[in-house]
């Protein structure tokens, strides 16, 4: 049985017009992660359809998700769960094994645009590197119809620097097969922001009904498998950009995250300055499980303090745990990567804004599936939602912060909770003086 996979706002059409893909602006400042951030913000309304495509499939994917399990094994990222692939895909036939990447791609009338801009001495870098024969990289392609698919933004060009990242992101380094990907659920790529501490900004892998693959949520491969000299290609319907941050994301998907974002502006909540981070992000839903009362009071002035300590108890800064990844600054980055990659099970406990109190995350892989369990009972129901500043991982629950310094909470202490019960749980982190009485 195959889930639809979830759809998420770490990617969109690319953010130029089809014209003016290979004009450049001479004069702006360097890349940074403002610049990305500035034009997911002037996107925004012309790409009102695709955030309510994005909606609806996760309502889909999100009716799906309820009550599943598999022989005890709960809350596995759906998106793997699918047949092996046919036998005329698992092994590349395509291709020129006597051509680099660039020159399969300049020689090929799909591919046109993209090539035309790697021929701009602004990114001989990046055809430099396409053409280089020291490492094997994978290249996902945009074909020609893919610049046909983005909104036009005016006459301004973007800036060169935000179109190099853009080429960046589209690189990932090692050969990566269709097989190869039809397992994985995050990629490193070649583009890295210092809002994740200069680590590489990752791509996400889904699979799909008929052996689709997709990046980035909304790009399909729509023919891969083109082994070069170099590497190997995968074309694809989609430019792939730099993805927008944390708080965009939950800003652009009302319909999910509505009431975690009134939270925020209630609140007034400040996430200190961060190099990558983890929020687990509870849907509309999952605020509905506490019940009226316990929204009734959260959402009033008096509840106001408890609400920022029940909001805070969802970021973690410094950590990022992507599905088969984990960024962590607090020890040797090498280590954290590979017991994320390696291991059938691992656990973390990532410490969060509530005065550094602990999530408890355990992580479970069996064969392409992999379940993200915290504090015991709640379930990551939609995984590995990239972006500029970490992840987002979708949780069904509002997480409660356990009774003591240790043990689990239980499964449905959320649901329809006590004001008392809510305002007991929570005391500790609030100044009473500031909280006021109900």
């Amino acid at each position: 049985m195959k889930h639809l996979t979830v759809l998420f706002a770490a990617t969109a059409a690319a953010l130029v017009a089809p014209d003016q893909a290979i004009k450049l602006d001479e004069h702006q400042p360097a890349v940074s992660p403002d610049l990305v951030q500035t034009w997911w913000d002037s996107t925004v309304s012309r790409s009102a359809k695709i955030f309510t495509k994005i909606e609806k499939r996760i309502e889909k994917a999100t009716s799906e998700f309820d009550g599943y399990s598999f022989d005890g094994f709960d809350g596995f990222n759906s998106d793997s769960n699918l047949p092996p692939l046919p036998l005329h895909e698992r092994k590349p036939r395509r291709g020129d094994k006597t051509k680099t990447i660039y020159e399969l791609i300049k020689s090929n009338k799909y591919t046109t645009k993209f090539a035309s801009l790697l021929d701009n001495d602004d990114f001989s870098d990046i055809k430099d590197l396409l053409d280089s024969t020291s490492h094997n990289k994978t290249l996902f392609v945009p074909t020609d119809k893919a610049f046909e698919r983005i909104p036009h933004h005016g006459d301004k060009p973007p800036p060169k620097e935000f179109v190099l990242a853009l080429l960046k992101y589209h690189i990932a380094p090692g050969l990566h097969t269709k097989v190869d990907l039809y397992h994985k659920h995050t990629l490193p790529s070649n583009l890295s922001l210092d809002t994740l501490g200069s680590r590489p900004q990752r791509l996400r892998i889904s699979t799909g009904l008929l052996f689709s693959i997709r990046v980035n949520v909304i790009s399909k491969i729509v023919y891969g498998n083109i082994l070069a000299k170099n590497g190997i290609i995968h074309a694809i319907d989609h430019i792939l950009v730099p993805p927008p941050s944390q708080e965009k994301i939950i800003s652009l998907l009302p319909n999910t995250f509505s009431t975690f974002s009134l939270g925020l502006e209630k609140t007034e909540l400040s996430v200190p300055d961060h190099k990558g981070g983890t929020l687990f992000a509870p849907t509309n839903s999952a605020w509905r499980r506490l019940g009226p009362r316990a929204n009734a009071f959260l959402f009033s002035h008096h509840g106001l303090k408890y609400l920022e300590a029940l909001l805070k108890y969802h970021f973690v800064v410094d950590q990022t745990l992507y599905s088969d990844a984990f960024y962590n600054s607090h020890k040797d980055e090498k280590a954290a990567v590979e017991d994320a990659e390696g291991g059938k099970y691992w656990h973390v406990d990532l410490e969060t804004l509530l005065d550094d109190k602990a999530i408890a995350v355990d992580v479970k892989r069996w064969k392409g599936w992999v379940s993200i369990v915290l504090n015991g009972f709640t379930k990551v129901i939609f995984q590995d939602g990239i972006a500029s500043d970490g992840v987002v991982q979708v949780v069904g629950k509002v997480l409660i912060p356990p009774h003591g310094h240790h043990g689990h909470a239980g499964e449905d202490d959320d649901k329809d909770i006590e004001v008392e019960e809510l305002k007991a749980r929570l005391e500790r982190y609030v100044d009473r003086d500031e909280a006021g009485d109900l």
